[in-house]
């Protein structure tokens, strides 16, 4: 159990920063115009705003994973 908190723990630490540094090293350009909110910034700003915004989405996952696979396994 403490392994796969490690593996999630790490995965989440990891992954937050991979995104953040894809969409505006190559999400910034004129064709993504969803984009060009984040991408007006400073790129160190929006780099920890989409960092902080890819952790908190991840966590919630983990989270609902976790409440869905104990309430799964609670009614066998």
């Amino acid at each position: 159990m403490l392994l796969r908190g490690l593996i999630y723990g790490l995965t989440i630490l990891h992954l937050g920063p991979g995104f953040a540094f894809a969409v505006v090293a190559f999400g910034c350009e004129e064709a993504f115009s969803l984009l060009q909110a984040v991408c007006q910034q400073d790129a160190f700003a929006a780099f920890i705003k989409l960092t902080l915004a890819a952790w908190g989405v991840m966590i919630a996952a983990l989270v609902l994973k976790i409440l869905v696979t104990n309430y799964i396994n609670k009614n066998k």
